[in-house]
């Protein structure tokens, strides 16, 4: 016979509220859970990690699973709490305990005998556990339980450390309490544990959930993931308190370690001797500095007299230019309010930030787009990817905040590392922002910056490890650090989810809990699309159909832009023949037809999945066939194929019309590529 409900229960701890039904056996059905918090809780059911279930923050799940012990629920940082508990009387009945001398009393035995047949009758028998008491232990309570990271081995060094910071602040001697203390030992045995634990996480993490005796888990490595994110998490805690005794620390030794006033005579300032001293030092400047303008005089007047001879000699008219060191000037005045910007207010989506306003370049768009095409492509096997963005700041002293703008994507060199949970920049990117720099400040006159940096984490999730911190703090600006800024991407999300990480106004840097909203890439990458419709200005644009014999009215012009050509330049010189690249960007009506307007070419192997208008291939002379035979799988997905012939160093432009190459030459545009290259340069 089965247990019958007795009754229906609502529990509630921490914003989290259970309901469940009560048997007549002693057990419940939870029927189902409601996380009304902001973090994500891990629901466990008599410690088995099968009945383990993930309750994201602000949702709600049905369980509909049978409870024998216990029903308790963690928070990915911290405990939880309890839910429901079986009484003392029922675990009695259920599993006889030994009262100490190895016999077990007549009550317990006889309540055990009475019980056993529905026991055994509507549930298997449970394993019994050790001694020690790790036999059916979850991956959760052994995270709990380890001695570094576990939840009460973590609060205890945070209590410990802010303890130490504490009485340091109050101490009248801080340089005598810290040796008394041996505070420096303290620290630097923290750091170098909290380092190698850091090292250690995901060799601790498949070693907890795979030391798990409890039922086998479904999905081990979302479970690995997720104890990943947990011991992350806590070391943080461990190394926020660090810092935090650590600043004192060194602000100590570092006012220990300023000059103190000269002294003499048992501590007596003699400022008299300093004072003559001073003043002999004064009039030797003064003096110097004036046989220094009068020898200066002479020569420009002897120079002056020369070039006067000169002039009255040749009667020629001699202009003499001086050359000045300008300084960088640090403006957004040509951002502001220019439509080819994404302005994005922090306030829309965390509370604290150092930095108010974030002004993106639609192209700057566009090429984190396309970086993350391939990685679309493969999402069977997703590597981790990213890139460097420089822009521009201003700085509201007033407001204690800053505007920044993002410009410029910088890429990786090839000796870059892009594994699954592991992205390693590498050296030639420091290099090529440093060049990118130089040319950026020398051609606009404008101080340029390192302003964000870009990593995905595909199939993960956004949140920001504690790696992602501490490539922050390196990266960071040394005079006016709070102003950088990073964006993580999910690229394995419908719509490629992307939060964006600020530091808060006290220089620390806000985590997943403090975003409020997430955006998206692919509804920025429309924007941008959209944005350079708006923006479209011919004269910046080659049209290379402008010389064609004939033009129609589904293809007036195919116009390029610097980018594009440059572009197009880099990828003919090393690819071979056969289709090479594709053209990025819009179509645009000019009136007389349409026109497709592009803004870049990327490589045939990074063909992106939105905004290709045409394509480009190479080969060394032209012919209809070959051309024909190239893009004959292509021909439905574009308007147009540009063919660069590299004996005749030309590029063809040809139309296609219903995926058909058109065989009509009146309607190709021909122009010289050296040709290219010259309006380009003029335009720079």
């Amino acid at each position: 016979m089965s247990p019958s409900v007795a009754y229906a229960e609502k529990v509630t701890k921490n914003d989290v509220t259970m309901t469940y039904s009560a048997l007549d056996d002693g057990r419940i059905m939870v029927t189902g859970v409601e996380n009304r918090s902001d973090k994500l809780i891990m629901l466990s059911i008599d410690g088995v990690d099968s009945k383990c279930i993930t309750v994201n923050a602000g949702t709600s799940v049905q369980v509909n699973q049978y409870a024998e012990q216990t029903v308790k629920f963690d928070y990915a940082k911290n405990s939880g709490a309890v839910l429901w508990q079986a009484s003392e009387k029922q675990k009695e009945v259920v599993s006889p305990e030994s009262d100490g001398t190895g016999e077990t009393s007549d009550v317990t035995d006889a309540a055990a005998v009475h019980a056993a047949p529905s026991s055994a009758e509507h549930r298997p028998a449970r394993t019994a556990r050790r001694a020690g008491g790790n036999a059916s232990e979850t991956y959760l309570e052994l995270m709990n339980n380890d001695e570094f990271f576990g939840i009460e081995a973590v609060e205890t060094y945070v209590r410990k450390a802010d303890a130490y910071a504490e009485a340091l602040s109050a101490s009248a001697d801080k340089n005598q309490f810290i040796i008394d203390h041996d505070l420096k030992a303290f620290l630097l045995n923290s750091i170098e544990e909290i380092d190698r634990k850091r090292e250690e996480i995901p060799q601790v993490a498949r070693e907890i959930v795979s030391t798990s005796k409890a039922t086998a888990i479904s999905n081990p490595e979302i479970v690995v993931k997720y104890v990943v994110e947990t011991l992350n998490n806590r070391l943080r805690d461990r190394e926020d308190a660090y810092d935090r005794l650590n600043d004192l620390v060194s602000g100590v030794q570092e006012e220990d370690a300023r000059p103190h006033p000269l002294t003499l005579d048992g501590g007596l300032v003699n400022y008299a001797v300093v004072a003559v001293i001073f003043l002999i030092l004064l009039i030797w400047i003064i003096v110097a500095i004036s046989k220094k303008k009068k020898s200066r005089k002479e020569q420009h007047q002897a120079v002056a007299d020369v070039h006067v001879h000169q002039d009255d000699a040749n009667q020629a008219i001699v202009v003499r230019r001086r050359t000045t060191s300008i300084l960088k000037k640090q403006s957004l005045e040509d951002v502001v309010d220019n439509p080819a910007y994404l302005v994005v207010e922090t306030s829309d989506f965390v509370q604290d930030s150092a930095v108010r306003r974030i002004y993106v370049k639609n192209s700057c768009i566009k090429d984190i787009y396309n970086l993350y095409a391939e990685d679309l492509r493969n999402a069977d096997n997703p590597k981790e990817d990213g890139c460097m963005v420089l822009g521009r700041w201003v700085y509201d002293e007033a407001a204690h905040v800053y505007d920044i703008s993002m410009e410029i994507a910088v890429f990786p060199g090839d000796d870059a590392v892009f594994k699954e949970y592991e992205l390693n920049f590498g050296g030639k990117i420091k290099l090529r922002i440093a060049e990118k720099l130089r040319k950026l400040r020398r051609d606009t006159n404008l101080q340029y910056d390192l302003t964000c940096w870009i990593h995905s984490h595909p199939g993960l999730g956004v949140f920001f490890s504690n790696s992602d911190s501490n490539v922050q703090m390196q990266l960071k600006h040394a005079q006016h650090p709070n102003f950088l800024v990073a964006f993580v991407v999910d690229i394995l999300t419908s719509d490629q989810e992307l939060g964006i990480f600020t530091f808060r106004k006290d220089g620390t840097i806000n985590s997943r809990g403090d975003l409020t909203r997430m955006y998206s890439l692919e509804t920025m990458y429309k924007w941008a699309l959209e944005s350079e419709r708006k923006t479209f200005v011919p004269e910046n644009y080659c049209n290379v159909l402008e010389n064609a014999g004939a033009r129609t009215v589904s293809c007036y012009g195919i116009e390029l832009n610097n980018n594009a050509i440059i572009d197009m330049v880099m990828i003919t010189e090393e690819a071979a023949a056969g289709l090479a690249g594709w053209a990025v960007g819009f179509t645009a009506d000019s009136g007389k037809g349409k026109e497709y307007v592009i803004s870049g070419i990327v490589r045939d192997s990074e063909k992106p999945a939105a905004g290709i208008q045409g394509c480009l291939v190479c080969i060394t002379h032209m012919s209809l066939p070959t051309i024909q035979r190239l893009v004959a799988s292509e021909s439905t997905e574009v308007n147009f194929v540009l063919v660069y012939s590299s004996r005749q160093m030309t590029l063809t432009s040809i139309p296609v019309i219903n995926g058909e190459v058109v065989t009509d030459e009146s309607f190709y545009g021909d122009v010289n590529v050296d040709d290219l290259k010259i309006w380009t340069r003029r335009k720079r």
